[in-house]
């Protein structure tokens, strides 16, 4: 998340430049870095990267004068991220240089001082590239879909697709598979000894292939499933019964940007009020920045102020379903780990609960029975 909630911020060694000046224009807070840092053009993402811009004539510069690589080894010691950019063309054949030695300090980057190493055409091109890194560092980065996307053909190209993904099935025997059973629905029917009857399916791979067509599905793909599941189910995040007050709760922060609490509960013994901030992976510091705004800006909420104006206190819990040993620094934030095989039981239960409802609906244009009248005078 950026770190005052409002907008991104990145901290530069050069914040009159032209680069700062550009991001300024894009809307990102740049401002200068505390101390003396010479002569490099240096851009600090977070506390984890840091983005380093060359021209093309000043990465030769560095060669010549050894800055490249005492740079190179700031780098690698005070950051986990470290990112090179060499911008426009090294024309080292118009220099003294030799194509060699460019090459290989430009290998050595990686393979010796672990740099990512980064090449645009021009400086336009290189602010657009800082500006992402940064929203991706301090805002997050979308899921990505790890399927090759490709429109299809036609229906039975779309089908034999659909059973390409199956555990070692290829073109080849997606189209047996078809042409067998007749349609995808068939095969995701099949038994095992139906599936070995085709040939190039041995017991193995039928079992494989009969697991992934009817195995209970059994995830936590985004935060909100981790909602559901605690909203049905406090006790997989608390010892003692607490009241959900509120999901997806908006907040305003100071600059009126609104964010959303995942949970907000009431515990009646303490009186306290709780705001739980939830998470796929392994808890970090940004995590903790996050939901201290979220506390800082609890005021904004009518139903939160009328509970802290009657004396309940405020706390916070940051929560994930993966092993995470960070703690933070705030003492009104705490850290847990819901066990995750009984969260994605609370899952399946709540799944099961939708199916059977589903299954009630009258469809559209049957006729539904016709209700006796009540008798009047009920409440």
């Amino acid at each position: 998340m950026s770190p005052n909630g409002c907008q991104l911020k990145i901290t530069a060694t050069k914040p009159k430049g032209n680069p700062a000046a550009m991001l300024a224009d894009m809307g990102i807070a740049v401002v200068g870095v505390e101390g003396d840092e010479g002569d490099v053009d240096r851009y600090l993402l977070s506390k984890r990267v840091a983005v380093e811009r060359r021209t093309g004539s000043g990465f030769l510069r560095g060669i010549q004068d050894k800055t490249l690589f005492t740079s190179a080894i700031y780098l690698r010691e005070h950051f986990r991220v470290p990112i090179l950019i060499v911008e426009g063309q090294v024309h080292y054949t118009y220099s003294a240089f030799n194509p060699q030695a460019v090459r290989g300090a430009m290998s050595s980057m990686m393979l010796l001082y672990g740099i990512n190493v980064l090449a645009t055409p021009d400086v336009a091109e290189t602010v657009a590239l800082i500006a992402m890194i940064a929203r991706q560092e301090q805002v997050g980065i979308p899921d990505i879909s790890l399927i090759p996307k490709r429109k299809a053909v036609d229906l039975a190209d779309l089908q034999r697709r659909i059973i390409e993904m199956l555990p070692g099935s290829g073109m080849v025997l997606a189209r047996d598979l078809l042409q067998h059973f007749g349609s995808v629905r068939r095969i995701a029917g099949a038994t095992e000894a139906e599936l070995r009857a085709l040939r190039g399916i041995g017991a193995k791979k039928a079992k494989q292939i009969h697991q992934v067509l009817n195995a209970e599905y059994e995830a936590i793909d985004t935060e909100r499933n981790l909602e559901d599941a605690i909203q049905t189910a406090p006790g997989l995040l608390f010892k003692k019964p607490v009241t959900l007050l509120a999901r997806q709760h908006y907040l305003y922060t100071d600059c009126e940007q609104r964010n959303f609490v995942d949970l907000v509960f009431h515990d009646p013994r303490t009186n306290e009020l709780i705001l739980v901030e939830l998470k796929r992976g392994r808890l970090a510091r940004e995590h903790a920045d996050q939901l201290r705004r979220y506390l800082d800006s609890a005021r904004q909420s009518k139903l939160l102020r009328g509970l802290l104006d009657k004396g309940a206190k405020l706390r916070g819990i940051l929560a994930t379903v993966e092993p995470s040993d960070w703690q933070p620094r705030d003492e009104d934030i705490s850290t847990r780990v819901v066990d995750k095989k009984a969260a994605i039981a609370v899952l399946k239960q709540l799944r099961a609960r939708a199916l059977s409802a589903a299954r009630t609906v009258p469809r559209s244009g049957t006729r539904s029975r016709k209700r006796r009248p009540r008798p009047s005078g009920g409440n």
